[in-house]
């Protein structure tokens, strides 16, 4: 019996009042049901949104008045680099019961376990971190050993939304990697809708061959919408399914950044381009120049001219080229086979210190927590996640698989790079509060990755506010911290765990006004290294590096 019907028929006949959304993450999410779900629920602020990562689609959902009770692990916006949502921290303030506090990793966890009936799954995240409470956390006797176990409740959503570039009118699905989620909230929901790219008949699926993706007895509603991922792209990496990747929609990712510091203007944009449209009229208001564009540019990116030139070093750089010339060092020491890009500046630091290693003869694989693994960044776009790079990947996984496993508790060959909104004194983190408590973003996968034996640097300029005795909030405790990688040297821990200054980054004789201006950033007298050494400058050639990755200087400047 076929199950194809329209996105307002299958939204209307799955989500109810009190329902408790998710909308699943392969490498996009369906942002056609999601606008669909605004437009039917506007201002009944009734529904519960749960989520590894509350982007644009959340921050639209919240400005139509559809939500309530919000649960996460990241929550604002990824391109080019985290940044917060006013929205959706205004949210998570309003409305009682939200829980901003999860990783990528547990929350794929406890949809997991509600996907196999258990009752609560183990995991080695977020205890000893502020992201600990007492409400679907819990600790219990290891049965099987002496140590307390952390364990996690499940999740259960009501509906689960998901997209997809091919499915047949039966519901079976083809999901291409990388799979973040691989697809858990699918199995853990009670109902599932699919929005896909192309809808063909179950002889036509089953002729493209066997591929991942999803039993259609598991599907609820298959709907046929195209660039249903839009602004996020559709990843294909097959002819056979006769669908056409589409790249992500940077313009208006970049407009969306801007509107949701602003929740008035982003209700304002949102009566206009989804209460006024439905995915039909909105796709054609977009035009047909516009998203064949962005076919074009999935699979034969344009290059933006470089803004850098010769400009000085900007603090970024600085800090950057410092954790390139250090991950480096690891790779060529032998410490280290991979290293781990978390977004932001520690991504581009990590890339640089790929290139060269590879340079060198040097292996070092690189990981994105979404699933890539072993890529080969290109220049020319800073986002972590294009799809180039995914193209480049020697494999694709997921969550579990880079965060659980790569960097778990046999990561110890694994360098994972991490930005950092805030550190203390031990060069702990904090991306998760400000001092008067408002939501920054959260984990995303930053407490799984050093949650397990991967060792740890920190890229951070030390600009005001950034370096505290005390943080507010204690998001990523780091067990094996290399250093903390800045603008004006490294800071690696003492014999009592406490930052000291291993390393100054200036010419030859300015070792101490060096550091006295790292003790007047810090805002309190840094002690030297018994064996404090000198770091030169960046070079032309490793500021052009840099910066070949992010011509624009999006993250860089």
């Amino acid at each position: 019996m076929s199950k194809l019907t329209t996105l307002r028929d299958a939204v209307a006949t799955t989500v109810s009042p009190g329902a408790t959304l998710c909308f699943a993450f392969t490498h996009n999410r369906s942002h056609a049901a999601a606008f669909e779900v605004a437009r039917q629920f506007k201002d009944r602020g009734c529904l519960d949104l749960v989520a590894t990562g509350l982007l644009e689609y959340a921050s639209i959902l919240v400005a139509a008045g559809a939500i309530g009770r919000l649960e996460s692990a990241f929550a604002g916006g990824t391109y080019p680099a985290p940044a917060p949502s006013k929205q959706l921290q205004i949210a998570v303030e309003a409305a009682e019961g939200s829980d901003p506090d999860w990783t990528n990793l547990t929350m794929t966890l406890r949809l997991m376990a509600g996907a196999f009936g258990w009752p609560f799954v183990p995991t080695n995240s977020l205890f000893g971190s502020d992201l600990w409470k007492e409400r679907e956390r819990a600790t219990l006797q290891n049965p099987f050993g002496t140590q307390t176990a952390a364990v996690l409740a499940p999740l259960q959503p009501d509906v689960c939304f998901i997209h997809a570039p091919i499915a047949d009118t039966i519901g079976n699905t083809i999901i291409h990697g990388p799979d973040a989620e691989e697809s858990w909230a699918v199995y853990a929901s009670k109902k599932v809708v699919v929005t896909a790219e192309h809808v063909v008949s179950p002889e036509a699926l089953r002729e493209i061959g066997p591929r991942t993706g999803i039993p259609g007895h598991v599907v609820a509603h298959v709907v046929a919408a195209p660039f249903g991922a839009h602004p996020q792209g559709q990843f294909v990496w097959s002819e056979e399914e006769a669908v056409a990747s589409y790249a992500e929609d940077y313009p208006l990712r970049l407009e969306l950044r801007r509107l949701v510091r602003d929740p008035e203007a982003l209700r304002t944009w949102v009566e206009d381009w989804i209460f006024e449209t439905d995915h039909e009229t909105y796709l054609a208001r977009l035009g047909p120049e516009r998203l064949q564009g962005l076919r074009r540019e999935a699979v034969s990116p344009s290059h933006p001219e470089s803004v850098g030139g010769d400009e000085p070093a900007s603090a970024e750089e600085i800090a950057a080229v410092l954790a390139m010339r250090i991950a480096e060092g690891e790779v060529a020491a032998g410490e280290v086979e991979a290293l781990f890009a978390g977004i932001g500046l520690a991504h581009l630091a990590a890339w640089g210190a790929e290139r060269r290693c590879r340079a060198r003869g040097l292996s070092a694989a690189l990981i994105a927590e979404t699933g890539m693994v072993d890529f080969r960044p290109i220049t020319g776009d800073p986002y972590l996640f294009n799809r180039p790079n995914a193209a480049s990947s020697l494999f694709h996984a997921s969550f579990s698989h880079t965060l659980g496993v790569l960097a778990g508790p046999r990561g110890d060959k694994c360098l994972a790079l991490l930005a950092a909104a805030q550190i203390d004194r031990a060069g702990d983190i904090n991306s998760s509060r400000t001092a008067n408590g408002r939501l920054i973003v959260g984990s995303g996968g930053a407490n799984d990755l050093v949650s397990g034996a991967a060792r740890c640097m920190v890229v951070m300029p030390l600009k005001p506010g950034r370096f505290v005795d005390a943080l507010p909030f204690t998001t990523t405790p780091i067990r094996n911290l290399v250093g903390v990688a800045t603008d004006l040297g490294l800071l690696t821990r003492d014999d009592d765990g406490v930052l000291e200054v291993a390393g100054v980054i200036c010419a030859s004789g300015g070792e101490a006004a060096a550091l006295a201006a790292i003790s007047e950033r810090c805002g309190r007298a840094m002690p030297a290294a018994a064996s404090m050494t000198r770091f030169d400058p960046p070079t032309r050639d490793e500021l052009e590096l840099l910066r070949a990755f992010d011509p624009t200087r999006a993250i860089l400047a």
